[in-house]
């Protein structure tokens, strides 16, 4: 785990679920969610440059076959 993440114990992000995920929005900060002092799952926060980075990088799409015929062959027998 890197250091200086966050951690908060399952019951007390049960306890307090909205305080916790509106400061990750906020401060854009990781938060690991233990149980028994292990790690179970990770909170973060979702970037809008994530989805931007995509753009442009698909520029032409091809269709091959027909709408109702199967991509692979293989399936063809069922």
């Amino acid at each position: 785990m890197q250091s200086g993440m966050k951690q908060v114990g399952k019951r007390q992000f049960t306890l307090h679920t909205s305080r916790y995920l509106k400061r990750v929005e906020q401060t854009g900060e990781e938060l690991v969610i233990t149980d028994r002092n292990n790690p179970c799952l990770k909170v973060i926060p979702l970037r809008r440059k994530m989805v931007s980075d995509l753009r442009g990088l698909i520029t032409t799409v091809k269709a091959k076959g027909g709408i109702n015929s199967p991509i692979l062959p293989a399936l063809n027998k069922w």
